[in-house]
């Protein structure tokens, strides 16, 4: 599961922010930055992206079996190392993050609402489009607007983010809602992507209304990701 951000005191953007973000000692923290060879940190140091990529690196070579002595007789049988995945999501959506997702598509599920809406901005980017994201306190139908211009035309597409648990299906509520809203806004088309499936009535809907509304569901956005693995 995701581990929410540890409460620190210490300066952000420090080591011991860092830490207490991790829910680990700072001790720790600064002996895994000089195993990836970030050596003389102090709690007050301030990290730097290159700082976080090193340690990454580092622990995704270690932990997939490539130990030295040390780690896998002491660090290894306390549970000491930090795992990767740990950094990783307490950054913003980004090629490390959505690597992971493609590699364990159930991790869609532990995002936030919010998370997961910037996720689906990040997949409509990298494809192309210009994407709008509506605030998150909006209450205009939609997540966010994705524009492509070949040309020759421009396609703007509507799509509204549904992040529900497997258990928990999209219904026709939502299927006619966005179409309202699509049509209201003259968009090319609506898209309702869920990390979850849709209902028979949803599907029947979507079929009456045609390629004005699309639906993509969990298989879809695995497949999404497969070229981030």
């Amino acid at each position: 599961m995701l581990i929410p951000k540890g409460v620190s005191n210490h300066p952000k953007g420090t080591v011991a922010h860092f830490a207490d973000e991790l829910h680990q000692p700072v001790e720790l923290l600064i002996d895994q930055f000089e195993r990836a060879g970030i050596r003389n940190l102090t709690p007050l140091h301030r990290i730097k992206l290159t700082h976080k990529s090193s340690l990454l690196q580092y622990l995704r070579t270690s932990q997939r079996g490539n130990y030295d002595a040390s780690i896998s007789s002491e660090l290894l049988y306390e549970q000491k190392l930090i795992e990767p995945r740990q950094i990783v999501l307490f950054e913003d959506i980004n090629e490390e993050l959505i690597s992971l997702m493609a590699h364990n598509p159930k991790l869609l599920y532990q995002l936030p609402p919010r998370k997961f809406e910037e996720l689906i901005a990040k997949l409509f980017s990298d494809r192309g489009y210009e994407v709008s994201l509506t605030q998150a306190t909006r209450d205009g139908g939609y997540d966010l607007l994705a524009k492509i211009n070949d040309g020759i035309t421009s396609t703007i597409v509507l799509a509204e983010c549904k992040r529900y648990k497997q258990e928990n299906k999209v219904g026709v509520e939502i299927v006619r809602g966005l179409y309202g809203v699509t049509e209201a806004h003259r968009a090319n088309q609506g898209l309702i992507i869920t990390s979850s499936f849709f209902t028979k009535d949803a599907i029947e809907e979507q079929l009456r209304i045609g390629n004005r509304i699309g639906l993509r569901d969990f298989n879809n956005l695995v497949d999404w990701l497969k070229p981030y693995s």
